[in-house]
């Protein structure tokens, strides 16, 4: 009985080292913080999180404008940009954003859910 307690805990250790690793580990800055390299600004076109969905999927803005992503879902999820940068990990209620300074369309994802995806479409 007593290798089936030790197998248990061990069991339920590791199940909790693998959700602090995925969920909670080097997250994104707290709303108010300094955000990651890349990711500022404010206002601009909106983008939600919501249902692990980024809505629009696809966003356009002009050169210089500004995209906000705000996270409505009880989930964190991130915003990372194929080749960078990453605006880091938001949880329910936070935002980010970020301003296009050149033309060009920028696919990102969530890192925590790989099928979430979107795009940037910037002229």
């Amino acid at each position: 009985m007593r290798v089936f307690r030790y197998l248990r805990l061990s069991l339920l250790m590791g199940a909790a080292l693998i959700y602090a690793v995925a969920c909670g580990a080097g997250g994104p800055p707290a709303t108010g913080a300094a955000p990651s390299a890349g990711c500022t600004g404010s206002g601009g076109t909106p983008v939600g999180i919501a249902d692990f969905t980024f809505n629009p999927r696809s966003a356009s803005a002009a050169v210089n404008g500004v995209v906000t992503w705000a996270n409505a879902d009880s989930a964190p999820h991130t915003v990372t940009f194929d080749g960078g940068p990453d605006c880091g990990r938001l949880a329910q209620g936070q935002a980010v954003s970020r301003t296009f300074t050149t033309a060009g369309t920028f696919t990102y994802k969530c890192t925590i859910h790989p099928t979430m995806t979107g795009s940037v479409i910037v002229q």
